[in-house]
């Protein structure tokens, strides 16, 4: 990989994807600079990652994680501020990440690392559904075969429809990561079929679907020559398929090195992106003034220590430059 994404090379490959859909499609926009998601209360010391919102905007979960496995916390806005993070009532038992509300709020889906019944036990990464009761919630259950085609399925997304999109990790010689969906018909989910943009070898992980299906961001460490590290790309909807995925670009990607971008989330406005990444803000040229030392360790004790943190970032831009070319 390039050492900066205004390289020649990462421009022209930028360009070779925007121009694939068609002889009519621009390069794509740069968006603005993310913005860290609460930082000292929801983006905080420990790897911390992107929330998913219930309809209303007031209720958010994340996974918060450190050594050992990730643990599902919860969050309510109070007075235009988001309450201290409380474990969600239906995490804790199993390392637990990826939790995601329906459309319409109605339940929250998310991915459960458990041990089978099986002799010898196996690990079984598996997705499972929780309902929204009242201001609780019920007890888990884990999605049918149809979602849950191996042992290591993760990160879904649910449109209005109630389709659900999801990662497998599919084993097997020359298999691997591929998103899949699963499409309900006569109140079942159907048997999830692969995605026709997502092939084995592009490595493909957490899709992010818009509510109305019109268009995917998901992240990937293989589609960009000599790129090891996940980065964010957006595909829409074209006709019954699906159109040529665009790297979703970002000013400042570039600074100090390129971050590693997943686990995108929508919210509520279906415009606003949140996304987990290990960017971090600059630091003042030293020597510090004292004032400039202090917000420095502040800043480092609050949240921004090396670790995955939640960051914001508005698609507008992308998505009026896509409806522009219809």
């Amino acid at each position: 990989m390039p050492a900066s994404f205004r390289s020649p090379a990462w421009l022209a490959l930028i360009a070779g994807l925007a121009f694939a859909g068609g002889a009519s499609a621009a390069t794509p926009p740069v968006l603005a600079a993310p913005q860290i998601f609460a930082p000292g209360v929801i983006s905080g010391p420990a790897n911390d990652e992107s929330p998913t919102f219930s309809p209303d905007g007031n209720t958010l979960l994340f996974t918060r994680s450190g050594a050992g496995g990730g643990t599902i916390m919860e969050s309510h806005r109070v007075d235009g501020r988001w309450s201290t993070p409380r474990i969600a009532s239906f995490s804790g038992a199993w390392p637990e990440l990826a939790p995601q509300f329906s459309p319409d709020g109605s339940c929250v889906v998310y991915v459960s690392i458990r041990r089978t019944d099986s002799t010898p036990a196996q690990q079984q990464v598996n997705l499972w559904r929780v309902d929204r009761r009242g201001s609780g919630w019920g007890q888990p259950v884990r999605l049918p075969a149809a979602v849950n085609i191996g042992n290591a399925v993760w990160k879904a997304s649910i449109a209005q429809d109630g389709s659900i999109y999801f990662l497998s990790i599919d084993a097997g010689k020359g298999q691997g990561k591929r998103l899949y969906v699963s499409h309900v018909a006569h109140g079942a989910y159907q048997p999830a079929q692969p995605l026709a943009f997502s092939h084995y070898g592009d490595d493909d992980v957490d899709p992010e679907i818009a509510p109305d299906g019109s268009f995917m961001v998901f992240a990937s460490d293989h589609r960009l020559p000599g790129d090891s590290k996940d980065h964010l790309f957006i595909v829409f909807r074209a006709g019954d398929g699906w159109g040529e995925p665009q790297a979703i670009r970002y000013a400042g990607d570039d600074a100090r090195g390129f971050s590693t971008d997943y686990l995108p989330h929508l919210g509520p406005d279906h415009r606003t992106l949140y996304f987990t990444s290990d960017r971090t803000e600059a630091v003042a040229h030293y020597p510090h003034t004292p004032a400039q030392a202090r917000e420095y360790l502040q800043r480092v004790e609050q949240w921004d220590n090396g670790n995955f943190n939640a960051w914001s970032v508005s698609l507008t831009p992308l998505l009026e430059a896509h409806k522009a070319t219809l």
